[in-house]
């Protein structure tokens, strides 16, 4: 009898329950998360950080595949700016939908990880990308694949094989049901492995003729998501990926290597959850030591929240008029009236006197305490000018850790950013 989604084919994951590492990284996990859902910030504060994160996502993910285009480009796509004229363009276009989409099947209650929800994000995600002289062709958008799926490992050889075509459905047929079934016993299988499963099922059975490793990207936030994982939407993971691919890969690969044991990828993919948790732990938690949460935000104009919002998330500390001028999207005088305002409210601090004038955020904790923030752009260049030493290229996450230096990555991370970082520091990114 063939293979059919009326007939599922078994899932199973071979790991072992839980080992040392897979515990540690759970714990910093839901410490973050408390943290997180814990904190109160300006809701202007959030919708930038929401913003952040849904462009994030959607240059990362879709760099991995080979996407070149620029940040910038994403940000155009998730405001709905891009024009869809090139392939490139429309995998923005696509992904951002896709994201929504999976957005309002949570409102509605209806994200249930199903066979038929999967082709139904498939379609979404890969509309209008399909071409009738190549091997991805449109009756292959939203549909199973029909043919072979082989992924070469760079030398000539396989590096592995999805499952025969015949067998796809009744494959995710059966993962489908896996994950049904272990939704309903989270005290022993956290959403978080959940997740990680899927991320690593989807890039196994390779059931799509293309788009499988966005697909898988997408298929573990939706379990997040749907398990309240994903708090005010605050979070962009694919770029832990994107930052060191040959690492990605390898953990990925590691299951097949090491006789389909997932303890390595799930070490892995933990550990990029944890990092990203805590990167939003600690944005957010420098919000709230800013006057910002204790200002009750109906005592501060849309331009105000709008323009602090901005320059907290950028991680701004110091400010002229202009550039908040800038980030509030208000006229001169606007800008002066509303920095008089939030000086007089304690929110914002004047340095100096004429066109000279700086502003400081005034944390809220700097005030109780007269302590200065452990992390500012001096310190963070002379720690990477150090652990630079004799470099040309960026140093991995992997690199980081490995030196015990977890810290500088974060603050790397939390002020500024890779991308601004590298560019400082002159090193080429991989």
């Amino acid at each position: 009898m063939a293979a059919t989604s009326d007939n599922p084919i078994d899932f199973s994951a071979n790991f072992q329950r839980y080992e040392h590492q897979v515990v540690a990284r759970l714990g910093r996990i839901e410490r973050a998360l408390g943290a997180i859902r814990g904190a109160a910030i300006l809701p202007a504060a959030a919708d930038q950080m929401r913003a952040s994160a849904l462009a994030g996502t959607v240059h990362f993910s879709t760099l991995i595949e080979g996407n070149e285009l620029p940040l910038i480009e994403a940000k155009r796509a998730a405001a709905g700016d891009l024009d869809p004229t090139s392939a490139a363009k429309i995998e923005l276009v696509n992904y951002v939908e896709a994201l929504r989409w999976l957005d309002q099947q949570h409102e509605q209650g209806d994200l249930s990880i199903t066979p038929e929800m999967l082709l139904e994000l498939h379609g979404i995600l890969m509309r209008g990308l399909g071409r009738e002289d190549s091997d991805f062709k449109p009756r292959h958008e939203g549909a199973w694949r029909d043919g072979r799926a082989v992924i070469p490992d760079g030398v000539g050889g396989i590096a592995h094989e999805g499952a025969p075509p015949t067998e796809v459905p009744a494959r995710m047929a059966g993962f489908c049901e896996w994950i049904a079934s272990h939704e309903e016993r989270l005290d022993e299988f956290p959403p978080t492995v959940l997740a990680g499963v899927a991320h690593y099922a989807i890039t196994d059975i390779h059931p799509f003729a293309n788009g499988n490793g966005r697909m898988a990207r997408l298929l573990s936030s939706a379990v997040l998501l749907r398990h309240g994982y994903s708090p005010g939407q605050l979070f962009c993971f694919d770029g832990y990926y994107a930052r060191d691919k040959t690492a990605y890969i390898g953990a990925l690969r590691s299951v097949q290597e090491r006789t389909l044991n997932m303890g390595w990828w799930l070490e892995y993919y933990l550990e990029g959850l944890a990092q990203e948790y805590e990167r939003v732990q600690a944005e957010v938690d420098e919000l709230s030591r800013l006057g910002l949460s204790g200002a009750d935000p109906t005592q501060l104009k849309a331009s105000q929240q709008r323009g602090l919002s901005a320059l907290a998330v950028q991680g701004v500390r110091e400010f002229s008029r202009r550039d908040y001028q800038t980030v509030a999207n208000v006229r001169r005088a606007a800008a002066g009236h509303d920095l008089d305002d939030l000086v007089s409210k304690r929110i914002v601090r004047r340095k100096g006197r004429g066109p000279q004038t700086r502003y400081a955020l005034v944390r809220a904790s700097d005030e109780r305490r007269g302590r200065p923030r452990r992390w500012s752009p001096d310190r963070i260049q002379t720690e990477l000018e150090a652990f630079c030493i004799g470099r040309d290229e960026w140093p991995s996450v992997a690199a980081f850790k490995a030196a015990g230096r977890t810290d500088l990555y974060l603050a790397v991370t939390r002020y500024g950013g890779v991308e601004h970082w590298a560019e400082q520091m002159k090193l080429l990114r991989r």
